[in-house]
């Protein structure tokens, strides 16, 4: 019989491993504090890390590294360990608040909304700052009635309290009160300045009103304080644009690309600026990268039409302009460039239809069409140039200038995906009528009334005949809350052009609006009639009834489009708002293998596997994930986090590393795969990235128990133990301390060892790791003292197997039997393929006389090692003997090849009885 090799063998091997083993969660916790308390958050984020390794439900550590994960920013990080301390139990008051904006931050808004009943059982604080989160929630969903609902009780728990202002400010933002909206952002920011969600919504609020300069400086603000949020450096790089701070903005979409390089926002950003200094080339090439990744924005392809134009590339032209020349005005530049690039491609029947109804009012214009038509003669395009040529004889006023009006100008546009006003669109001319009436809704957007309203007066005196000069109108008085005159403006646009798509929705809003629920079902109704498959319809209709009937609505919608992903989108969540998880489950699996999925297919996907509790199929959806959208880092951090808490060290690395593939200068991900390579044995790669990580801005400590660990790993003891004490002394963990002690024992620095180990001790008096590795040393010389530790540590780890048989082979010596007994066998109930486990057993039963029992567990020790352990192989002949198998025991005992003088007597002894 022999000891689990807790001695030299044991320290070292627990030392290496230290991160798989069991680790006092105390520790890491108080560690963490202690961080956090000195603002070091890359350290507190690693033990916390390293405390939920030892204990993954601890609901404090994942309290605190949730609400530091918020606290940068990294909504989805926060999200994962907010909902894993509301699992385990974790005070809902501190909670609840956290976790609703951490869902705020991800777009999770069915998941805010569905806090709600426990939330209502807070106090009024909690309650207050979680009904600010509502608020938003329910206006992002469609629900201006919940949203009212939200900010009213949040005011009647505390008019003055900040969060109530909060709610107030959101309801106030969708009502287009911007007024309102700032002057309670600045009551707010007078409570707390740095308050970031309003400084979030004070950044918006300028961008509405055109005050790009404060929006850019309420951004940067928000940055600072939330250093991981990639939507406020998206948004802060488009204000500083907006606001002419081009090169600053540059540098902020650099950064962004710099993180994920397919970035589209950012590309867009470097395409306008690149425009912007007539870089046309440059401009191009981050045009279509922007529009590659789906980022279909109006200006942007007239931006990469016209850059394609100036630098020749007549086919690139051709299909960004053919693509808008629908929505320009007649008079639009763009339409002479694509009339240009369509006879630089021969394609001379489409020049008529670019330019017919052109009107060459001014001189450069005549001289323009004068120069196509010469061009299309020259063609041979006969027909096509006489068209042009009588169009110029209208001509009277002429100009040398004319020439420089081909130059381009920003049309103001607003962005279609409601996040902020997108760059202007180009305009080679901004005097045109036509062009004034998009900057007419521009204007309406940021709270300019007057000159919405002067515009929307000029539309209708030039154009009686058409629709928007009163559509225009009734925005305004939408705007306005004159419902009335909405009404009436609504309907002579529709007396102008019948069934007009956006004055019947204009309708239903107002409707809406003024709580008719039966006048919203009306104009629903018919709506969805006269516009089946319009996913903008579908949502208003579905938010008007919210039931089956309206769901089999959307559902027959989309059977007839199915190759529609949003309308599929849609739906899911339908389905999941009617708790209909299976049918969601269901669709959403049929959609996996199309392309571009978008990023809500994903997080519905997540929320409806947690809604049917089933874990097992989370992780092959967040590879899917990764694998779609491989510049995501939710993913990333999400899947990583996963193998890593199942102790797959080998696959959380994976992850890690395809991650660093799109973010390779990520510090927090770098060091996250170094932790992981260590725990790996990844020797060779280890020292590769530590030649990385010497030059990153980190903790010079760190740095060097990075390296120390390397050394451990190769045995190179005595330059390991310098910087290995570095390391413990800056950070006093268990995890250091198992790292130097190890350090000392293969340098055979036994005492040593003891020391830091004991000293550990006296930092934390209950860290049982560190009492078992003591208790291994104390073995060889001091049972007594081993005996006390090993007491202690099962009495607070009663799961611990080396402690339990190691106190029954302790106790068997002192022929304890009864006491060696209780410990083999619980030993034995926790590990019972342990061949030195077994072995124990065998012997404490021998010595109490239960020889047939003896030989059960004899056997399996020797089974479990094939009779390679000369130890177990004579042990196991002691008990054939005391059972009377001389036959079996003399077989075996010639196999038995001894490696020691204390093996060579027992086999000489053994010999002896057979």
């Amino acid at each position: 019989m022999k000891f689990v090799k807790a001695s030299l063998y044991l320290s070292v091997a627990l030392a290496l491993t230290a991160c798989s083993e069991q680790v006092s969660v105390e520790s890491h916790l108080k560690n963490a504090k202690i961080y956090l308390n000195e603002n070091k958050v890359n350290e507190s984020i690693i033990e916390l890390k390293n405390a939920i390794s030892g204990d993954s439900q601890n609901a404090e550590a994942r309290f605190l590294l949730g609400q530091v994960y918020l606290n940068l920013g990294d909504g989805a990080a926060a999200v994962k360990e907010l909902e894993h301390a509301k699992q385990f139990n974790y005070a809902a008051n501190k909670v609840l608040p956290l976790l609703a904006r951490a869902y705020i931050l991800t777009d999770s808004d069915i998941d805010v909304l569905e806090l709600s009943g426990e939330a209502s059982k807070l106090a009024n604080e909690e309650h207050s700052r979680y009904l600010a989160y509502q608020t938003l929630a329910a206006l992002r969903s469609e629900q201006p009635e919940q949203a009212k609902e939200s900010a009213t009780l949040a005011q009647s728990l505390g008019q003055e309290n900040l969060y109530s202002m909060l709610a107030s400010a959101y309801l106030a933002l969708s009502e287009n009160n911007y007024d309102e909206v700032s002057s309670l952002i600045s009551r707010i920011l007078v409570i707390d300045a740095k308050q970031v969600d309003a400084l979030m919504l004070q950044g918006q609020v300028s961008m509405v009103t055109k005050d790009y300069q404060q929006a850019a400086n309420s951004f940067k603000e928000y940055l600072a304080l939330q250093p991981r949020s990639g939507i406020v450096q998206i948004l802060l790089a488009d204000s500083l644009l907006k606001s002419g701070q081009d090169k600053e903005a540059e540098k902020h979409a650099d950064a962004i690309l710099a993180k994920v390089a397919n970035q589209p926002f950012a590309h867009y950003i470097k395409a306008m600026v690149a425009f912007n200094a007539k870089n046309f080339t440059k401009a191009s090439e981050h045009a279509e990268t922007a529009l590659s990744a789906n980022f279909n924005q109006f200006n942007l392809k007239l931006v990469a039409g016209a850059s394609a134009f100036y630098i020749k590339n007549w086919q690139q032209s051709h299909r960004h302009l053919s693509s808008v020349v629908k929505y320009l005005p007649k008079d639009h530049q763009a339409r002479r460039m694509l009339a240009v690039t369509q006879l630089e491609l021969g394609l001379v029947d489409e020049i008529s239809a670019t330019i017919g109804d052109f009107e060459g009012s001014q001189a450069g214009e005549a001289q323009f069409l004068s120069a196509l038509s010469y061009k299309l003669l020259a063609l041979g395009a006969t027909d096509e140039a006489k068209k042009l040529l009588e169009q110029t004889e209208s001509v009277t006023a002429k100009s040398a200038s004319d020439n420089a009006r081909q130059g381009i100008l920003k049309l103001m546009m607003n962005d279609p995906s409601g996040i902020e006003d997108l760059q202007e669109a180009i305009a080679l001319d901004p005097e045109f009528i036509e062009a004034e009436l998009a900057l007419a809704y521009a204007a309406l957007q940021s709270n300019d009334i007057d000159q919405a309203r002067e515009i929307a007066v000029k539309w209708q005196e030039k154009y009686p005949d058409k629709a928007g000069g009163y559509s225009l109108l009734a925005s305004i008085a939408i705007k306005e809350q004159k419902y009335e005159a909405a009404e009436a403006a609504l309907k002579q646009s529709l007396v102008l052009e019948p069934d007009n798509l956006f004055a019947l929705m204009e309708q239903l809003r107002l409707a809406r609006q003024q709580n008719n629920e039966t006048l919203s079902k009306k104009r629903a109704d018919y709506l969805v009639k006269l516009a089946p498959s319009n996913n903008k319809v579908l949502r208003s209709y579905f938010g008007v009834y919210q039931n089956e009937m309206a769901l089999a609505t959307l559902q027959t919608a989309y059977q007839a489009d199915k190759a529609d992903i949003n309308k599929a989108v849609l739906v899911a969540e339908a389905m999941i708002s009617l708790s209909q998880y299976k049918e969601a489950e269901g669709l959403l699996a049929s959609l996996a293998e199309s392309p571009n999925l978008p990023k809500r297919y994903w997080q519905l996907m997540i929320y409806n596997l947690k809604k049917l509790n089933d874990g097992r199929n989370i992780q092959s959806v967040l590879e899917k994930w990764l694998k779609a959208s491989p510049y995501h880092l939710d993913p990333v951090i999400l899947l990583a986090d996963l193998h890593a808490s199942t102790g797959n060290n080998e696959r959380a690395l994976t992850v890690v590393k395809r991650g660093l593939e799109y973010h390779q200068d990520n510090v927090m991900l770098q060091l996250v795969n170094m932790q992981l390579l260590l725990n790996s044995k990844k020797i060779i790669d280890a020292k590769a990235l530590y030649e990385t990580l010497a030059t990153v801005n980190i903790n010079e400590a760190l740095k060097a128990g990075f390296l120390g660990r390397i050394l451990l790993l190769e045995e190179k003891f005595t330059p390991a133990i310098p910087k290995l004490t570095l390391l413990y002394q800056t950070y006093p963990s268990s995890q250091n301390a198992g790292y130097l002690a190890g350090a000392y024992l293969g340098n055979k620095e036994e005492a040593e060892a003891i020391k830091v180990l004991e000293g550990y001790l006296l930092i934390d008096p209950n860290e049982n790791r560190i009492k078992t590795m003591l208790a291994g040393l104390y073995l060889q010389d001091d049972t007594s003292k081993a005996i006390t530790v090993y007491d202690d540590v099962v009495s607070k780890q009663p799961k611990n197997v080396i402690a339990h048989n190691n106190l029954a082979w302790l106790y068997l010596k002192q022929n304890k039997i009864d006491k060696a007994l209780l410990h083999a066998k619980e030993a034995f109930s926790l590990a019972p393929e342990i061949p030195n486990i077994a072995d124990t057993y065998g012997q404490v039963l021998l010595q109490a006389g239960d020889n047939k029992e003896a030989l059960k567990y004899a056997s399996k020790a020797f089974d479990l090692t094939q009779g390679k352990d000369s130890d177990i192989a004579l042990n196991y002949v002691e008990v054939l003997i005391a059972n009377s198998h001389f036959d079996e025991a003399k077989v075996t005992i010639k196999k038995i090849v001894t490696n020691t003088t204390e093996q060579s007597d027992k086999k000489t002894q053994l010999l002896s009885r057979l």
